[in-house]
């Protein structure tokens, strides 16, 4: 970024400001720490209305509306992004609107360790059509997502990269497809949360994306998504907490593509949420994951509620067949209904209900149950147990047969609910 040379409205440095042509920016207040009333404009190609960079700025943005109709370049440099902090700069946006209309034309892009706060405030990436000459690529210039991920658009709202942290409150964050809250390039301490705000994705995207090394926190807001309501991507961390909302596709959906290490392990937490996905509520593609719900309702209306199998991007990560963490996820305090499937056939998953209870079809996976939980077949399924006291919290409905290893089931017998348990050597 500090070798490119950007076309800007108004430009902080180090503290210092260099206000741009009237034509550029209509101001109300402008100084150095603060942009107040300013009504900003563009239909020029890779347009910047305000960048703030260097450790020595702190600007403060209120009552301020961009609205850019232009092309960004190259989103990895945060060129045509309505605004853009880099290099320690320390930023707040207030009571403002942001809105964007080109290909990766980000609304916000935050960047080398820079600090952003925003409150009160609308985002909108719309997008726009390719260029006739783009050709597609992965990394720095691509227009559009990898095409692996199978989603639409060619913008991302928001933009988190290199070490920068971000907070959103009561805030609206929408895109038209891509992603909502974004991740890349990440560093190894980047961290990016959302409070009370209304995420938004019109078509096949992400609310919210988990690069390596990240860590995405979202509390107490909806996310409505056309593709997924969250993708992690390697060793990296989301929470959701207090979220609603439905995703087309997946709750979360968990990749891993050339990891640096195949003992890698994404973490999902959600808790106190209320999410409902079209496809399978969690999905993880040839990757290790911590998955964790707690204290919420997580439902499928493919009544999968978590699938794991290998992931169909021709770069996923190769085991080579060495031992590798699998897939853990531990229910607590929750009442879930849906199936929870292993077809990778180099990871193993393990199931812990804990103070909880699971109606659907378990197939090849291994379940603990304890603190009073309960696991009810409605489906033909295959576990191994992991101690015998599982099997006494093990039901099945009428005709219905639970096969079950490594639990000494010598006989068939009967279940509460009409099925049967059988021992499968």
């Amino acid at each position: 970024m500090a070798a490119t040379k950007y076309a800007t409205g108004l430009r902080i440095t180090d503290g210092a400001l260099n206000a741009a042509s009237p034509k550029d920016a209509a101001l109300a207040t402008a100084t150095a720490t603060l942009v107040e009333g300013a009504t900003i404009t563009s239909e020029k190609n890779a347009f910047n209305p305000i960048l703030a960079e260097g450790g020595k700025t702190a600007i403060t943005i209120k009552r301020t509306k961009i609205r850019l109709t232009g092309t960004g370049t190259n989103d990895f440099l945060g060129t045509g992004a309505g605004i853009l902090a880099r290099d320690g700069a320390a930023l707040v946006l207030t009571d403002s609107t942001i809105e964007t209309n080109g290909p990766i034309s980000s609304a916000l892009v935050a960047a080398e360790n820079a600090t952003v706060k925003i409150y009160g405030s609308k985002l909108v990436a719309n997008g726009g059509p390719l260029p006739a000459d783009y050709k597609p690529r992965i990394g720095p210039g691509m227009m559009e997502p990898p095409a692996p991920l199978g989603l639409v658009g060619t913008a991302r709202t928001l933009l988190a990269m290199s070490n920068s942290r971000t907070y959103v409150y009561n805030s609206t964050i929408e895109a038209d497809g891509w992603g909502a809250l974004s991740t890349d390039a990440a560093g190894d301490a980047l961290y990016l949360e959302a409070n009370d705000c209304v995420i938004r994705v019109r078509r096949a995207g992400y609310g919210t994306y988990a690069d390596f090394g990240v860590n995405v926190v979202v509390n107490r807001s909806s996310i409505d998504s056309g593709g997924m309501m969250g993708i992690i991507a390697g060793k990296a961390r989301t929470r959701y907490d207090g979220v609603t909302g439905t995703a087309a596709d997946n709750v979360m959906m968990i990749h891993s593509v050339m990891a640096f290490d195949i003992t890698e392990q994404a973490t999902f937490e959600i808790a106190n949420s209320n999410v409902v996905a079209g496809g399978s509520a969690l999905l993880v593609k040839s990757a290790n994951a911590n998955l964790a719900i707690a204290s919420s309702k997580v439902a499928s209306a493919k009544n999968v509620l978590l699938e794991v199998r290998k992931n169909d991007d021709a770069n996923a990560t190769k085991t080579n067949g060495k031992p590798v963490p699998g897939v853990l996820l531990t229910v607590t305090n929750s009442e879930l209904q849906g199936g929870i499937i292993d077809t990778d056939p180099d990871r193993t998953t393990m199931v812990v209900l804990d103070h909880a209870s699971l109606t659907g079809a378990l197939k090849d996976v291994t379940l603990a149950i304890k603190g009073g939980g309960k696991w009810t077949a409605n489906e033909n399924s295959v576990v191994t147990a992991a101690d015998s006291a599982t099997l006494g919290a093990i039901d099945a409905t009428a005709g219905v047969t639970v096969q079950v290893r490594g639990a000494g089931v010598s006989a068939p017998r009967k279940l509460p609910s009409g099925g049967s348990l059988v021992f499968s050597g």
